[in-house]
């Protein structure tokens, strides 16, 4: 028996009722998303690009003290490392080893020079030669001093006996005894007793002089060479190699026991008790360099400070090597050619409004900057810059203390004025 149909029946909805709240539906979706997106709909129609938030350096302006400066790298430098050298042609002997302390005056190389002990010898037999001529020199002067006198004795007698004949002949030409002839002849030769006697003294006289003066010159030619030999003496002393200054050898410059040529650089002393920095400074910054700037440096992790005290007159390699004081050295342990990193300080500033260094320099010529506001949108700014330094640049005109900026390169929207951060 058939129950029914009720088993076949289905509902059938209304069809104007379900396309409604499809509608409806499809409305609120639309609705929603276009909620979300509409920020990104609307820097695509205004063609402001998105960039992410962490690809870019925002950093703060700020107002504080300004030191445009640069940094350097040098070495540690002694500002006392003699070189010794060899004064004589022989071979060397190296009594002090790299590394090793020496005193002052301590004998740390001894050279063997056959040539001027050779030549030492030599000038001692010649002293002793012209010492022995000069002795002889001297007998000889006594000698002639000693018959120049036996004439003038001998001219003196003359003249007395002269003197007697001319007395005699005298009372006799009275007494009219010789004739006026041989009175005559008698006063002749008392004349010629007398002159001769004159003479034979001024022969004593001059030679006494001339003596002198034969003597002075055999003693210069001794004096002489006494100085020749004191100083090959000199040289001689000079082959024991002494350290001009307390410290460490530095390096062997000949190696041991060769034989070297005079003038030869054979090692280094280094005096550790006073240091120096020379450093090189690029050519860019050699108009301002100059005498008494400070130097910040770091050497084996401690700061230190320091002050330029030489500067070089010419470039090398677009370089400039300038030397700087270290001050309270003792503090750290340097070595000789020890590396530093140096800040070399040109100015100071007070209250300067800055930002920190970076790319966007290079982006916009350092004329622009993105600044940001708010809704995270960051917004291109004319700028003009002042005084840098290796880390903060000054910003003269364009943007407040307090403000966020980005410092980070600008390659990715240069051509934008407008940017939005995402992320």
């Amino acid at each position: 028996m058939i129950q029914g149909t009720s088993g076949q029946d289905e509902v059938i909805a209304n069809p104007k009722k379900v396309a409604l709240k499809k509608i409806l539906l499809t409305l609120s979706l639309i609705c929603a998303l276009s909620y979300v997106t509409f920020p990104t709909l609307s820097q695509w129609y205004s063609s402001i690009p998105t960039i992410d938030r962490k690809s870019i350096n925002i950093e703060t302006v700020i107002l504080g003290d300004l030191i445009r400066d640069i940094v350097v790298s040098g070495k540690a430098v002694a500002a006392n490392a003699p070189q010794l050298y060899s004064t004589e042609i022989g071979k060397i002997t190296l009594l002090a080893k790299p590394g090793e302390a020496v005193a002052l005056n301590q004998i740390v190389a001894r050279l063997m020079s056959p040539e001027l002990d050779a030549l030492i010898k030599q000038q001692q037999s010649t002293l002793e030669q012209l010492s022995i001529n000069a002795n002889r020199g001297v007998l000889a002067d006594k000698e002639a001093q000693l018959d120049l006198e036996s004439n003038m004795n001998a001219a003196q007698s003359k003249l007395n006996v002269a003197k007697r004949e001319f007395q005699r002949a005298e009372i006799s030409y009275g007494k009219q005894i010789i004739s006026e002839v041989d009175w005559l002849k008698s006063q002749d030769a008392v004349a010629d007793a007398k002159r001769l006697f004159e003479h034979a003294k001024k022969r004593v006289s001059f030679s006494v002089e001339r003596l002198q003066f034969e003597k002075q010159h055999r003693d210069f030619l001794v004096q002489k060479e006494k100085l020749i030999l004191e100083e090959l003496s000199r040289r001689h002393d000079e082959l024991a190699i002494k350290a001009p200054v307390k410290g460490v050898v530095g390096n062997w410059l000949v190696a041991q026991k060769n034989t070297i040529a005079a003038n030869t650089a054979i090692m280094t002393i280094v005096d550790l008790s006073e240091y120096e920095a020379e450093l090189s400074v690029p050519e860019f910054y050699a108009d301002d360099l100059g005498i008494g700037l400070e130097v910040s440096m770091k050497i084996s992790g401690v700061s230190v400070r320091g002050e330029i005290i030489a500067i070089s007159p010419e470039v090398k390699g677009n370089q400039v090597t300038v030397r700087a004081k270290i001050k309270n050295s003792q503090n750290i342990q340097l070595r000789q050619n020890q590396r530093i990193n140096a800040r070399i300080e040109f100015e100071k500033k007070e209250n300067v409004l800055m930002v920190k260094r970076g790319a966007f320099m290079g982006s916009l010529g350092g004329k622009f900057i993105f600044k940001l506001s708010e809704d995270n949108y960051a917004d291109k700014t004319a700028i003009t810059t002042g005084t840098s330094s290796v880390e903060y640049i000054e910003i003269t005109s364009g943007i407040d203390v307090g403000q966020q900026v980005i410092t980070s390169d600008y390659v990715d929207f240069n051509k934008a004025e407008q940017i939005y951060l995402g992320g």
